[in-house]
This record gives C-alpha cells, sequence and structure tokens, in this order.
C-alpha cells in the first residue's frame, strides 16, 4: 500500500527519492546529485538530470552539468529528438542501472532497504509545506524496486504493481479500440 506523502515521515514510513529528501539513498537515487555515469548507449554524464534532457535536446553541454543547473539549461533548449516513450524510458533506465554499478554503496543501501519508494517534492513556502506529487514517476520507481527485489524479496514494490495495472489497462483499450 502506498504511504501518504510527508516530509515529516521520510525514512520512516517511506523513502521520497527526491535531491531534497532526508535519507541518503533517496538524494542518492535522485537524477540530481553529481555523480558521474557512463551510459552504455550515450557515454558520460555528470548526473542522470543532465542525460534526461540530453536524451530530448542532444547538447553535448547537458553532459557536464546536474542539478538544478541541468534542468533549468535543458528546458531552455528546444527539444530535437523525440524517443517513443517505451525507449525514452529504457533509455533512463539503463543510466539508473550505471549509476547503481558505479556506486555500489548506493546499489547495497537500496538493496538493504524495505520501505516504500515514493518520489514528491517538498518546499516551504511562507512557513507552510507544499507537497507535490511528481508527475508519472512510478515507472522509475518501478524499476529501483525490481532492482531492490532481486536481493530483499520482502521489500515494498507497490509501483511495480501500479505499473504492471497501468499495462494492462493500456492493452485492454488498446484491444477494445481495434474491435471496431
Amino acid at each position: 500500500m502506498k504511504p501518504e506523502a510527508d516530509p515529516t515521515q521520510d525514512g520512516i514510513t517511506h523513502i521520497n527519492i527526491y535531491s531534497g529528501g532526508k535519507t541518503p539513498v533517496g538524494r542518492n537515487l535522485s537524477h540530481f546529485p553529481e555523480l558521474p555515469i557512463y551510459h552504455p548507449v550515450f557515454g558520460d554524464f555528470c548526473s542522470g538530470e543532465g542525460l534526461w534532457y540530453w536524451i530530448s535536446r542532444r547538447d553535448d553541454r547537458l553532459r557536464m552539468l546536474s542539478g538544478f543547473e541541468a534542468k533549468r539549461y535543458g528546458r531552455s533548449l528546444p527539444v530535437v529528438k523525440t524517443l517513443p516513450k517505451e525507449e525514452f524510458q529504457r533509455m533512463i533506465n539503463l543510466g539508473n542501472q550505471a549509476k547503481l554499478d558505479t556506486y555500489p554503496e548506493i546499489k547495497e543501501a537500496l538493496a538493504n532497504s524495505t520501505l516504500p519508494l515514493l518520489h514528491y517534492y517538498a518546499k516551504s513556502y511562507g512557513g507552510k509545506m507544499v507537497i507535490t506529487q511528481a508527475k508519472d514517476s512510478e515507472w522509475i520507481l518501478a524499476y529501483f524496486e525490481k532492482v531492490r527485489l532481486q536481493f530483499n524479496p520482502a521489500a515494498d514494490h507497490h509501483n511495480m504493481d501500479f505499473v504492471a495495472a497501468q499495462a494492462r489497462l493500456e492493452a485492454e483499450a488498446a484491444l477494445q479500440g481495434s474491435l471496431f
């Protein structure tokens, strides 16, 4: 069962995969930190965020950027290449796997965790905490759950269940459309 997104419970009832998360594993699994990787298809990147934007922008300056700088610069560029959704997700997850392979301490921390994985933003505005659910992040979380389940079968995997249910619904909708 998916727990509530509550930053005061990060590390207690769940792990928020977010650069501003409370757990080291959550911060390190985020695409923001400068954790250089070698992507098996696209080469060297300083961060997952740089990879994310490079895939559709193809500006090599993104290879050297991380964090908000990569996001800001990437968003300022025009989209020059569009991959099908499944291929984009596969390329991002190859980058996620490269991070886990490059940094065994991050992989070990993930493998040793059991808490549900969430991805949300928690920002304080005028002393009031505002929580924003990240859109369409379940597929990334499901990937990390799949890796974790190889080492820790008792770990939560609600995102994998959600992604599988979503795929079934999409397949049924496509089948329904083909009947007419």
